[in-house]
């Protein structure tokens, strides 16, 4: 997985976006309560019409609260052993300041709202991917999505790093369909080479663990049984292709892989967080 030749899952970045795929984006964003398109969407955004497809397919679950507010409910009961809290010594030692603290806790913030989100979405997509066409008639009421959290600094490019640093995210690749992929909050803490060091310490040792493993199934479980009755009330969109066998299978073995890495970010960002000094 260190082999800094082999290029990392493919995605279309939010500044690279134009027309139809930049305004779902940006819904994708509003409806999400984060300023930020997760990977699972931009490497949807990679195929020819796939995000289209899938956006105009799962937006009035989206759009009405459904997805979002399952996703948050099924979050709350997902807890694990909490790290020991960082000291205001080791806080001092890496040099950080308040601005640093409230910059972290953000981060945190972001991925426990947005992992949730997201594993609803591709449980929702592979039911749908593996299931007939939806008819049913949607969703009534409105939703008001919650207030935007802040940006986030930006993933860091592991091999614009220096050897040591490239090394330390590394631990955290895992791999989709063939090609390296670290999931983004890790990449996100990157900025900072003394916390990522230190959650890489924390936290690989218990990502085997049977604590984490039964939460992390349960999560996944969770939200594979509350898809069908999400999928069964959508609308069908016949003016929209439905990705193609070979599609299918890279976009099914996608969700599958984050269906393992969303309940580890919803989990290890609350750990963050609860590590975290109040900002």
């Amino acid at each position: 997985m260190s082999n800094p030749s082999v290029p990392l899952l493919a995605e279309l970045p939010e500044d690279r976006a134009s027309g139809e795929i930049a305004g779902i984006y940006e819904e994708i964003r509003r409806f999400s309560g984060v300023p930020y398109v997760s990977s699972l969407q931009r490497y949807l955004a990679t195929m020819p019409g796939v995000l289209e497809w899938a956006w105009a397919a799962l937006r009035p679950a989206l759009v009405s609260g459904v997805i979002p507010e399952t996703g948050w409910a099924l979050a709350r009961t997902v807890r694990i052993a909490p790290l020991p809290p960082l000291l205001p010594a080791t806080i001092a030692d890496w040099g950080l300041n308040a601005a640093d603290i409230a910059a972290l806790r953000n981060i945190a913030a972001n991925f426990v709202r947005v992992s949730p989100v997201n594993i609803v979405t591709g449980s929702c997509l592979a039911c749908l991917l593996t299931g007939p066409a939806p008819s049913g008639d949607g969703f009534l009421g409105s939703w008001t999505p919650p207030a935007m959290l802040a940006p986030m600094p930006g993933n860091i490019d592991p091999d614009a790093l220096p050897t040591v640093q490239r090394d330390q995210l590394m631990r955290f690749a895992t791999e989709v369909d063939g090609a390296p992929f670290i999931p983004a909050l890790y990449r996100q803490l990157a900025h900072w080479p003394e916390v990522i060091a230190w959650f890489a310490d924390a936290l690989i040792p218990r990502f085997t663990t049977e604590e984490t493993n039964t939460a992390r199934a349960g999560f996944k479980a969770a939200a594979r049984a509350a898809a069908p009755g999400i999928v069964a009330q959508l609308p069908d969109v016949p003016q929209r292709q439905r990705p193609d066998a070979e599609t299918t299978r890279r976009i099914l073995v996608t969700v599958d892989r984050y269906a393992e890495t969303s309940p580890e970010m919803t989990m290890f960002g609350q750990l963050l967080l609860d590590a975290l000094p109040p900002a």
